[in-house]
């Protein structure tokens, strides 16, 4: 029985492992048919049945489609029933594995029913994983870790922890005024075999262009090369392989957004936000360094920030996330080897860890780093037709 990780590496299947400098543990699965096909579901079971635990065969002439899923339903009723609350009767996650968490699409056809809501998997391993403890892995994605009382005195700290990082980094004008940002580095990847050892080339046109190539060996024949890349622009978010063009799905785009967001800078640069309010909660131990904490909430996600208090420097970075398993918990990046480019002061080494375990995948090596220089449009455009799939 495959796991979700082999079962997005089977033929016909595009898989992306790993996502921008910290790599995300979900991977990016691209099908052969098009996305607007609607694909029947539950083995043809009427979703308002299964519910209530009863497994009944839907008529084919009684359908209901939903995105990409098409619903079949034993009687006009029970079609009625699902078309008032779809959302209840449908499968859950936007079809993405239960286990494993978007962008690692499921099964239609391999389901669980937990709390009257209907899930699907990328495997069997995922199923029966998530049958085990269903709760673990129906967190909420970015969730805080501890409990902040927000109080005045712990605004004015927090904010001036804030400023004192942004000045360490580079200061405000400097990190604001970003036009464009290229790093390339390394992190394992690991395997059944053996770890093996991931390139990374990242490029940012600010605000709204990203571009990641990745080259790494092949997962059938280590001794070949694979290369990848994903690019995502306000128009549309793509990926390549092979010279061939497929579109990204909406998970994956976002999913990739979000791993640029929880990036150090990023976070420092998101201080602006309206929402964005810094709360100092005390001083602590983390990854061997002692911090100063600051809690801020970005887009829906809470950061722990460890700052420097002599320095200044962003140290660590914490926050509630899937880990390589598919269950939630807390993620942990301690950051050091600081360089300055380019008048940008930034971290070269990231060491990660998933409740205190170490991640592997999500620590990396930085080669290089440039700042504001000259970079390709054409790196973001489509390529052209005969190349697309």
């Amino acid at each position: 029985m495959m796991s979700c990780f082999e079962r997005l590496l089977k033929p016909g299947l595009f898989a992306i492992l790993g996502l921008l400098l910290l790599v995300s543990a979900a991977s990016f699965t691209f099908a052969q048919t098009g996305a607007a096909d609607a694909v029947p579901v539950l083995e043809g079971l009427d979703p308002v049945m299964l519910v209530q635990g009863k497994e009944v065969q839907g008529n084919v002439k009684i359908t209901v489609t939903r995105g990409k899923f098409q619903y079949f339903f034993a009687n006009a009723e029970n079609k009625a029933t699902f078309e008032k609350d779809p959302a209840h009767y449908e499968i859950q996650l936007d079809g993405s594995c239960a286990r494993m968490g978007p962008p690692v699409t499921g099964n239609p056809d391999l389901y669980t029913v937990y709390q009257a809501r209907i899930y699907i998997f990328g495997s069997g391993d995922c199923k029966t994983a998530f049958e085990a403890a269903p709760a673990k892995y129906l967190a909420t994605e970015g969730g805080a870790t501890t409990k902040v009382t927000v109080n005045a005195e712990g605004l004015k700290k927090g904010q001036a922890l804030i400023e004192k990082a942004v000045a360490a980094a580079g200061g405000a004008a400097q990190i604001d005024g970003l036009t464009s940002y290229q790093e390339k580095s390394t992190f394992l990847q690991g395997r059944h075999t053996a770890d093996v050892e991931v390139k990374t080339d990242l490029t940012v046109l600010f605000p709204d262009r990203v571009r990641l190539d990745q080259v790494m060996p092949d997962f059938a024949n280590a001794a070949a090369t694979r290369q990848l890349a994903l690019v995502v622009t306000p128009g549309e978010a793509f990926a390549l392989m092979q010279n061939k063009v497929r579109p990204m799905p909406e998970a994956a785009r976002m999913d990739m957004q979000r791993e640029m967001q929880r990036r150090s800078l990023w976070v420092l640069r998101a201080r602006k936000s309206a929402n964005f309010k810094p709360m100092a909660i005390g001083t602590a131990t983390v990854g061997g360094s002692s911090v100063e904490q600051v809690v801020v909430d970005i887009d829906g996600t809470t950061y722990t920030l460890g700052i420097d208090p002599a320095t200044g420097r962003l140290m660590t970075l914490s926050y509630w996330r899937r880990g390589p398993a598919g269950y939630f918990g807390n993620i942990t990046k301690v950051f050091s080897d600081f360089r300055t480019v380019d008048g940008v002061t930034l971290p070269f080494k990231i060491t990660a860890t998933f409740n205190d375990e170490p991640w592997k995948e999500q620590s990396a090596n930085v080669v290089s780093i440039a700042i504001n220089g000259k970079t390709d449009p054409a790196l973001f455009e489509k390529p052209k037709a005969e190349g697309n799939q």
